[in-house]
């Protein structure tokens, strides 16, 4: 009685009652590993890593000795016969999944399902799984911790989406199970874990000897970049082995219907969110060998200590700080100035030159309303320089048919182009918006990107369309370069049918992860490159030269970094921040970065040039509740801007828009960041396109509550 199976290239044959058999692959995507393991893991772990972490084609190796796996679940029903076609057998190699939900004795029952998403691409005799795909399980049996008594969970996976959508057959037992990857989806890698948009971007617009900034095939494939791990993975992963779970074993194929039971002596048995199961294809399902048989949930509380702290290990040590550069507290005169917004309202340092009332244009101030963050219903911007762009949701009736119906966002902006020498509206249109998105983008001073209906335009002075892209899919995000040069859009392509989607949702308390086709354009709507990304992973943000990251190098130190088109890696600077930095690019070629301090109560910002020099050092206190900024191509001026509430509340609390209590907008200069001017404007809206600069850099436009205020500036040395 045996059973072949396929590894490599080759076949071993393995018998049931042999313990030396053929170690089963198992390549996963690049991720650290607790260094070690407890439980029934009695194997030594030899850790090894080579390539790059967010190079998702390289992967480190785990080998799975598959002898006392394959022992207990052969039988004589699947022992092979010489004249079968090896393609029938199974694949040999495991199938890598991460658990989208966690799950605990006591608080599941028999027959809730468990979903898993998988890591890795993975082929099959009956089914090919991509990455992303979803597994689906249920729960066996479970019996909580009382009196003492071991608390145990049955798992058995059975069906998944193979080749598609649809959800299909496919028995899967569990062999292994790791802890949560602790890099995973912390920011160790900017919260991405796809390699930088320069791997096709630079291979798309590059020629060797062209003189092109662009690299060429070879250039990419010398090009290597490194931010290694800081835990070191196992090599090695046997049947029944639980890494990084203290207290935990693993019985395999051992509980009702050919389950797998997961068995705790000292705590209430719990798998977190991320636990990455080891999972193979089932021959035939074994009878229940433990003691473990389905039975109803327990109506009591359990009495044992759910540990859910041991299964991650301790906070790894800070790398090294080998790139370090100026660190973001060196803010020195006259190269770098230092501003503070928190403290009382201040008088405005210009007075208005004219205001625009928006009541005639069909404009109203919305209600008062519960919101988590600012919206995106009304923008400024310049149109050139004497015509500025007003757009508002004029709260009309909206026309549906068909699938309009699915849009509960589904709403109407209008866009008025104000001529500033008449103070008459020159045109307007309206738009149809799906969703609450930001929909408007700035590309030059006479350029705009609308995402309007199903595609996304280009408009030019007068409102005029100059170019227009369909898209398949909902717009996931839009940025552009400070140059306006390029721009990146994301498309979303949804994994799942409408049922799964639905079950999934419910599963984590949020939308399920998606894919992302990521597109990088270029100013006349010609694609340079597409890629495939995560739903989960932060938006692209475009320099000039390639794409800006933040990375994280200990607890609450971040590092930033311009990964060029050419395959460079440039470290602009490293800062403290006790939440994720936000960042966005702004001309003329200057960086935008928001983050938290120590003590969390107080918000900061800072303002770089992509040559990692500090321009701008600011503070705003801890009623804030947006920063935003806006420079100008070519000029010498760029403008902060802050909302405040009444009162400080926390950023994943909700406020009402009626708290706000005050926008500051200041304006500096790009060399030193003395400050030009400032205005504070009560009461503001709740959106954050709230203020816009002249291309010509003579004048600012603040939106307020019912009109636009329009200020006169200084002139700034050095502006053509």
């Amino acid at each position: 009685m045996a059973v072949v199976f396929r590894f490599g290239k080759t076949y071993s044959r393995c018998t049931m009652f042999a313990f030396a058999c053929v170690f089963l692959e198992l390549s996963p995507r690049v991720m650290a590993l607790p260094s070690h393991s407890s439980g029934s893991d009695n194997a030594s772990l030899r850790g090894g890593f080579a390539g790059r972490p967010e190079q998702s084609h390289q992967f480190w190796v785990l080998k799975l000795l598959g002898a006392i796996f394959l022992a207990l679940v052969a039988s004589p029903a699947v022992a092979s016969d010489s004249s079968t076609d090896a393609s029938a057998s199974p694949n040999p190699v495991p199938v890598q999944a991460v658990l989208v939900k966690a799950i605990e004795a006591g608080r599941v029952r028999v027959g809730d399902p468990v979903y898993a998403t998988v890591d890795l691409p993975w082929n099959g005799a009956v089914c090919k799984l991509r990455e992303g795909a979803i597994l689906k399980g249920r729960i066996v049996a479970q019996t909580p911790r009382l009196k003492g008594a071991p608390s145990e969970i049955a798992l058995l996976f059975e069906t998944a989406q193979c080749g598609g959508k649809d959800m299909k057959p496919l028995p899967l037992t569990i062999a292994a199970v790791l802890a949560p990857d602790p890099n995973r989806n912390t920011g160790l890698y900017g919260g991405v874990q796809s390699p930088p948009l320069g791997d096709a971007v630079g291979l798309s617009l590059g020629q060797a000897g062209s003189g092109s900034p662009m690299r060429s095939m070879l250039a990419a494939a010398n090009t290597v970049l490194l931010e290694p791990p800081v835990n070191k993975p196992p090599v090695f992963v046997m049947p029944g082995q639980v890494i990084g779970m203290r207290n935990i074993q693993l019985a395999v194929a051992s509980g009702p219907e050919g389950s797998s039971v997961l068995k705790s002596e000292r705590h209430n048995l719990r798998l977190e969110t991320g636990s990455r199961l080891v999972l193979v294809e089932t021959l035939v399902s074994s009878p229940a060998s433990s003691g473990l048989a389905p039975s109803k949930p327990s109506n009591g509380a359990s009495t044992g200590d759910v540990s859910s702290g041991d299964i991650s290990p301790s906070a790894p040590p800070p790398l090294a700080d080998v790139d370090a550069i100026n660190d973001a507290d060196a803010c020195a005169p006259p190269s770098c100035t230092t501003n503070v917004d928190a403290g009382p309202l201040e008088p405005n340092l210009v007075a208005a030159a004219s205001t625009i009332p928006l009541t005639p244009l069909g404009f109203a101030a919305p209600l008062d309303q519960q919101m988590y963050e600012l919206g995106h219903g009304e923008t400024i911007s310049y149109l050139g320089v004497n015509r500025l762009l007003f757009t508002f949701n004029p709260h009309v009736l909206v026309p549906r048919a068909g699938i309009d119906n699915e849009f509960p966002n589904l709403h109407i902006v209008r866009a008025a182009l104000i001529d500033l020498v008449t103070l008459r509206v020159s045109r307007s249109i309206d738009w149809r918006i799906y969703d609450a998105k930001p929909y408007l983008w700035p590309i030059s001073s006479d350029s705009f990107l609308v995402h309007a209906g199903r595609e996304l335009r280009m408009y030019a002075s007068e409102l005029r369309i100059v170019h227009r892209m369909p898209l398949s899919g909902p717009l996931a995000f839009a940025n552009v370069a400070p140059s306006g040069k390029y721009f990146v859009v994301g498309i979303v392509r949804e994994r799942h049918p409408e049922n799964i989607h639905r079950e999934l949702a419910a599963a984590e308390g949020r939308d399920p992860e998606e894919d992302v086709e990521v597109r990088v354009l270029d100013a006349d709507f010609n694609v340079l490159a597409s890629v495939m990304r995560s739903s989960r992973d932060v938006s692209p943000v475009l320099s000039d030269n390639g794409e800006i990251r933040i990375l994280t190098i200990g607890k609450n130190r971040w590092r930033i970094a311009e990964y060029t088109w050419t395959g460079q890696r440039r470290i602009l600077e490293q800062v403290d921040s006790t939440c994720r930095p936000d960042a966005t690019t702004i001309p003329p070629n200057l960086l935008f970065v928001t983050g938290c301090d120590r003590l969390a109560d107080r918000k900061w910002y800072r303002v770089l040039r992509l040559d990692g020099k500090l321009v701008l050092k600011g503070q705003s206190s801890s009623a804030a509740r947006g920063e935003a900024a806006e420079g100008i191509s070519g000029s010498r001026l760029f403008a902060v801007g802050v909302t405040e509430l009444t009162k400080s509340v926390d950023d994943s609390a909700a406020f009402q828009s009626g708290d706000l209590q005050a926008l500051r907008v200041s304006v500096y200069r790009v060399d030193g960041g003395q400050k030009v001017t400032g205005v504070t404007l009560p009461f503001p809206l709740p959106t954050t396109q709230t203020f816009a600069l002249s291309p010509d850099g003579r004048q600012l436009a603040v939106l307020a509550s019912s009109q636009i205020v329009l200020y006169t500036l200084p002139q700034a040395p050095g502006h053509d």
